[in-house]
């Protein structure tokens, strides 16, 4: 626990009457009661002390970090003539005001309505106790005034920047900062106003994602693909701090539905216009490679947070195409599911960026994952889980791949023989199992045995149904990672 100095605070006040001295009693006792160490007249002088001696000791007193004094018509009456105990206490207290020392040592308290403040005092904030509906609030001021522990209070630490200040000329630099920030602040001070401000932000995101676009006016297309694609990360690290401050602070459902609306509209990044200049194809796959980055990491941090009900939303959605989608005449549809976001042609990535890789997208997913708000790993088991629920939207059906995701960042995890997926290693609880299967919308594991029904025995690899990656002797233990043994009967 943080030390914590304690405060000792002398109490000026004026002998009004027995009903305000009580007044001021209750006061410090509450005070002692906060950790505040008072020093009041009513209980350190006794017969035969000198009262002024004992005020211009306290005022003087170098132990003394506070001095209070208590407003109410007669102290500030006696405060402005100069007369009696308060009068010499208010001409030491002016001085000490006005004087080099802190000038934050001295704090009047109203006591009495509509009292007016003494006139060396004038002008300076107050605490108001005269008012019984506000003071809880008050009260609250003062113990924070005592321990200089402020509600209000700059920021200790300096941030950095924000990209688009101190981009680089070269640099691709998206004017999002402000909306990013905003929105996180909502959350964290659990605003209202939170949900708007996240659709704010991700409208701003999709508007500036097309500042990536490569052209063919680009000399060096593979290390214009490279450089924008680090530039987009920083982007990336935003988007995924700001779906895990939804999952940690807000219980607001609708939110996820501007996730939702903001997924089917980057699809509108992947369009090639009619009786135009073709895209370059390093442009198409950089926006998907950025849509697979930004789905795979929302799923994951879904996963991370168990928020179960919203990654089944996400998963159900069908997602409907752009009318000029590149890919369109190949798919025939209108609407896709969720594997729309999974690259489909990545022969640029392939060959130019990750050449002599049994996964391409895998590993270029690798090497940008910087470990922060999601690890790798996480990623690689979320992906592993989307290509298991893929195979619930039928895997015997004619356009099952085309539907189906394909696992690329799995290829990392594929020689671990001996570990479920942690998703369902957690599923041995039978409460946690019936979240997976909602999900997965199954009543239980039974397609999975019989997807792995259909390999042929002593042929290698045979199953048509299960990942392989050319050149490779890694595979997809489907068995292993789903947890059968331990799941197929539950």
């Amino acid at each position: 626990m943080q030390q914590i100095d304690i405060p000792k605070i002398f109490i000026s006040y004026s002998w009004s009457s027995p009903e305000h001295e009580e007044w001021v009693l209750e006061l410090a006792e509450s005070l002692m009661k906060d950790g505040i160490d008072i020093a009041l007249d009513k209980w350190q002088l006794r017969e035969g002390d000198d009262p002024i001696i004992f005020m211009e000791s306290m005022v003087n007193d170098p132990t003394i970090t506070k001095i209070i004094m208590v407003i109410d018509e007669k102290y500030t009456d006696r405060a402005n003539q100069r007369h009696g105990g308060v009068g010499t206490e208010s001409t030491i207290l002016s001085q000490e005001l006005y004087s080099k020392r802190d000038k934050n040592k001295i704090v009047a308290v109203i006591a009495e309505p509509n009292a007016s403040k003494p006139t060396f005092y004038a002008g300076r904030l107050h605490v108001d106790l005269s008012n019984s509906d506000r003071y809880a609030e008050e009260y609250e001021k003062l113990v924070r005034w005592a321990y200089d522990k402020y509600k209000y209070e700059k920021p200790k630490l300096l941030g950095s920047a924000p990209s688009f200040i101190v981009a680089e000329d070269d640099q691709v630099a998206l004017f999002t900062n402000t909306q990013y920030r905003m929105a996180i602040d909502a959350l964290e001070k659990g605003r209202n106003n939170a949900s708007s401000l996240i659709k704010q932000y991700l409208d701003k995101l999709h508007s500036e994602l097309p500042k990536f676009s490569i052209s063919d006016e680009d000399s060096n297309v593979e290390e214009v693909f490279k450089q924008k694609l680090e530039h987009f990360q920083p982007h990336l690290y935003e988007f995924k701090r700001i779906v895990d401050a939804v999952c940690t602070h807000s219980n607001d459902s609708k939110i996820f539905k501007h996730f939702r609306g903001f997924l089917e509209n980057l699809l509108n990044l992947l369009t090639v216009i009619p009786n135009q200049r073709g895209r370059l194809r390093a442009d198409l796959e950089l926006f998907s490679f950025f849509n697979y980055q930004l789905f795979l990491s929302l799923v994951t941090i879904l996963i991370k947070n168990e928020e179960f009900n919203e990654l089944k939303d996400i998963l159900d959605e069908l997602y409907m195409l752009p009318e000029n989608f590149y890919l369109r005449h190949l798919l025939d549809k209108k609407y896709m599911t969720f594997s729309i976001f999974l690259p489909k042609e990545y022969n640029f990535i392939e060959n130019n960026i990750k050449p002599r890789n049994y996964s391409p997208l895998g590993s270029l997913v690798k090497d940008y994952s910087d470990n922060q708000v999601i690890t790798f790993e996480e990623i690689c088991e979320a992906d592993a889980f989307l290509f298991i629920k893929s195979l619930t939207n039928g895997y015997q059906s004619d356009d099952f791949y085309r539907k189906r995701w394909f696992p690329h960042v799995s290829f990392f995890i594929s020689n671990d023989q001996y570990r479920a997926l942690k998703i369902f290693v957690k599923s041995e609880r039978s409460t946690y199992f019936e979240e997976i299967k909602k999900v997965l919308n199954v009543k239980d594991l039974q397609f999975i045995l019989d997807i792995l029904s259909l390999s042929q025995k002593g042929i290698y690899n045979s199953n048509p149904y299960i990942p392989t990656w050319s050149g490779s002797f890694a595979t997809f233990d489907l068995k292993t990672l789903s947890n059968l043994e331990k799941l197929h009967n539950s």
